[in-house]
């Protein structure tokens, strides 16, 4: 789990049994208890080398890493151009939750609570439903703010549990998760395994364990949840797919959505990518109709969408001491007059950015740091 980008010989002792995918623990440098994962077993190595081959040191033996796993940690490496060990990290984590006392636990008791769907969800749920049972390919769920995608793949999910299988919904925000955990209560019953940076190490080591021995869990989680060793997984829900949260900028570089649809395809398992506003990555694989495409176009409480107008500022001039345009202004009115309230959205504040000497250059900044200070006028 050393951020190198190939693998190290290690020789098996007789009584030892490894599989590739073992985890295991080595020597490695100063370190005598590193760990680390079974890439390849080899009878001899290449003749030509002349280092001293040490010994595995210990073996997880209740811990071995599937093919689908393996595959997926070797195409993140090499699309990701990123060493191997750092990906392996990301499922082994650290010798603590690997060598974590799993005891079997009773299922999560199921008591659907279905809320009733109107048209447009009915048939959104059927068609993916439908598409689930006959393809692997990904499903675009699109619907305007307010349609209710999300009781549409909390269908979806009930089938996963009705089938044993394990699920994950993945979200952009951890801050997004208090809420679709208490709507997942209310309408499953039980309440969903949460995952991400700032859960406990217990739960960290149970969940993780609950995902390795295919115990039938629901998942919600950050983009970190994508690394959890599930065995038994049926669907992922990528939601708000259109986030730029979803992509790791440091350390290991990521786009999390599309990963998601890399690993549902090595697995075999449905994927549903939910937004309001498909990313143009996503748009455009529709166009191409690599995903299967449904959309919600209306709210779920029937209500009108509102109406949105332009305002051409190069065609409408504005009044001499205006800074808003008439029609602006004219509806401000209307919403005042109607004991209304109205939210103005402005790109900055201030009338400049900075205050500039066009003779000296000198910019004005705050005594007591170095921020430039924002001129009103």
């Amino acid at each position: 789990t050393r951020p190198f980008d190939h693998a190290f010989t290690y020789r098996i002792k007789n009584n030892q049994k490894v599989k590739i995918g073992s985890v295991v623990s080595v020597p490695f440098g100063k370190k005598k208890d590193q760990l680390g994962m079974v890439y390849e077993l080899i009878n001899q190595p290449d003749k030509r080398e002349t280092f001293a081959i040490k010994e595995i040191g210990y073996i997880f033996d209740k811990i071995v890493l599937n093919k689908n796993i393996i595959q997926f940690i070797k195409w993140v490496s090499d699309y990701t151009l990123a060493p191997i060990g750092l990906v392996v990290k990301l499922f082994v984590i650290n010798d603590k939750i690997i060598s974590h006392n799993y005891v079997t636990e009773d299922d999560n008791l199921f008591n659907p609570n279905p809320v009733k769907l109107n048209k447009d969800q009915t048939k959104a749920a059927d068609t993916i439903n439908k598409f689930i049972s006959q393809s692997t390919a990904p499903i675009v769920l699109e619907g305007v703010t307010g349609s209710g995608k999300t009781e549409v793949y909390f269908d979806a999910i009930e089938q996963a549990i009705k089938k044993k299988q394990q699920a994950l919904i993945m979200l952009p925000e951890i801050s997004l998760t208090p809420q679709l955990e208490e709507r997942f209560h209310q309408r499953f019953g039980f309440l969903p395994d949460v995952w991400h940076s700032k859960i406990s190490d217990k739960k960290r080591k149970n969940i993780w364990h609950h995902c390795y021995h295919g115990k039938p869990v629901i998942i919600i989680g950050a983009r970190s949840s994508l690394f959890l060793p599930f065995q038994n997984l049926g669907l992922i829900v990528v939601d708000e797919e259109h986030d730029a949260s979803y992509k790791q900028e440091d350390n290991l570089r990521y786009q999390a959505r599309d990963l998601a649809v890399v690993r549902a395809g090595i697995e075999k398992f449905s994927i549903i990518l939910s937004s309001a506003t498909p990313s143009l990555e996503t748009q455009n694989n529709i166009n191409k109709k690599k995903y299967t495409h449904v959309f919600l176009p209306s709210q779920f409480s029937g209500l009108a969408l509102p109406k949105i107008e332009l305002v051409d500022l190069q065609k409408t001039k504005l009044e001499k001491d205006k800074w808003i345009s008439s029609k602006i202004y004219s509806e401000l009115k209307n919403c005042i007059d109607k004991k209304e309230q109205a939210l103005l959205f402005l790109n900055r504040r201030g009338y400049s950015p900075l205050s500039l000497c066009i003779e000296c250059g000198y910019r004005h900044q705050c005594e007591q740091c170095t921020s430039w200070l924002v001129m009103h006028h």
